[in-house]
């Protein structure tokens, strides 16, 4: 079979200097009962793993995201190149290292280039509580400080590295909320002026990526997607007339130029806001009246759907992964990743188990809008590295056939249309 490239749609290039520390850190002071009662009743996401072998996640999740952005992806690269080597004690690899010889090989299948989209995020909301110290002002973590960071490290990891495997394609954080309709509108031709879904236009901005003091950020013309965050405040479809202005723009912007959007989808990650309205902005039936509205909207519902939280005060809660699927089957261009959520080898039992129990009509559609997706770094907190996430899915009780179709022909279609097939 002719090579292709293997993508992971969901991945981040975060360091310590990007998140909102104290607005998280506020919201968790202000609000200890939801932090107890969402990591009692979600043991499996963080509470189960943050103490072994004494905090040994965290610190290795620091130990990444303690680097500048372009380290980071020379990291990445050296990991599933086998430069890292296993900690005494701790499971050996079953397979050899994974990019060897010039070509990626998961599987049976070996692949000639890896794609990776990393998310910005938008943290510059504050947590609506100020913090009670000396120094009260609240940081302002502009996303051109994070973008530029991002910019930078694919310039310098193409001139320290221009044989480099790696393929990095960003989507751009935005919270319409930080912004008039205005300075919306200005944002998105500021950074989407130049948008294309060409692969091949891409991969040649790319590669020629070159720092240059004289050259505006905007003007490298690399962001492929866009990222949306509603544990952060983001509401997809607000009762606000002036809010629904503003995201009735994005959204009509991204489906007329075809911008891909990935939207966080469980009932974890970086909250800033009360858990049941953060539950209320990022259940997938927020995002109903936007897909009536705009149906040809290409929506990644990422983290499959995940809920971690089963029950609040007894009452069972719905399940976002079959509202995914619905979509699915409704819609043309809707998709789903399991970034995080694969972060188990057992995911992958659970996952066929229920491919198997679909309808075929339905399974047809479903395995077909699938990703592949990591969530590195955060993933840490489950995983030890990147290259056992992807020895996970690449043992995996799951098909070739499947394999295939999540990390490489599924993707690339969300990312750059049907033409691309």
């Amino acid at each position: 079979m002719q090579d292709s490239a293997f993508y992971d749609i969901h991945c981040h290039l975060l360091n310590l200097s990007h998140p909102a520390f104290v607005s998280i850190i506020e919201s968790m002071r202000h609000r200890p009962r939801e932090v107890i009662y969402s990591q009692i009743a979600s043991f499996d996401y963080l509470a189960s793993s943050l103490f072994k072998r004494g905090g040994e996640n965290i610190r290795n999740l620091l130990a990444v995201m303690d680097n500048d952005c372009a380290d980071i992806l020379f990291l990445l690269e050296d990991d599933i190149s086998g430069q890292f080597k296993e900690p005494k004690k701790t499971p050996r690899f079953q397979q050899p290292p994974p990019l060897r010889n010039g070509k990626l090989y998961i599987a049976d299948q070996q692949f000639s280039s890896f794609v990776i989209t990393p998310l910005i995020m938008d943290f510059l909301a504050p947590s609506s509580f100020s913090p009670e110290t000396y120094y009260n002002r609240p940081p302002q973590k502009w996303i051109e400080a994070q973008i530029i960071d991002v910019l930078f490290a694919i310039c310098a990891y193409r001139e320290k590295r221009p044989s480099g495997f790696l393929r990095v394609y960003p989507f751009l954080g935005i919270n319409t909320g930080h912004y008039t309709t205005e300075e919306l509108s200005a944002f998105l031709e500021q950074w989407f002026n130049n948008y294309t879904k060409n692969e091949d236009d891409i991969e040649k901005r790319f590669l020629s990526c070159s720092y240059d003091a004289n050259t505006t950020p905007q003007s490298y013309g690399l962001f492929s997607g866009i990222k949306l965050y509603p544990p952060m405040g983001f509401d997809p479809w607000p009762d606000d007339q002036a809010e629904r202005e503003k995201v009735e723009l994005l959204y009509s912007f991204a489906e007329t130029k075809g911008i891909p959007i990935t939207t966080h989808c469980d009932d974890q990650g970086y909250r800033i806001i009360s858990l049941e309205e953060s539950l209320r902005f990022t259940a997938p039936s927020r995002y109903r009246s936007v897909l009536q509205r705009y149906p040809r909207l290409i929506l990644n519902f990422a983290h499959m759907g995940k809920r971690h939280i089963r029950t609040i005060g007894g009452k069972e809660q719905a399940d976002w992964r079959k509202e995914i699927f619905d979509f699915i089957i409704e819609y043309p261009n809707v998709y789903t990743d399991f970034s995080f959520t694969a972060g188990e080898p057992s995911f992958y039992d659970e996952l066929a188990s229920m491919l198997n129990n679909l309808k075929k009509p339905e399974k047809e559609k479903i395995i077909k809008r699938i990703l592949f997706g990591s969530d590195f770094m955060v993933n840490l907190f489950k995983v030890r590295s990147y290259r056992d996430y992807l020895e996970y899915f690449s043992e995996s009780v799951l098909s070739i056939e499947l394999k295939r179709l999540f990390c490489s022909e599924n993707p690339r279609r969300f990312l750059f249309g049907a033409d691309a097939e």
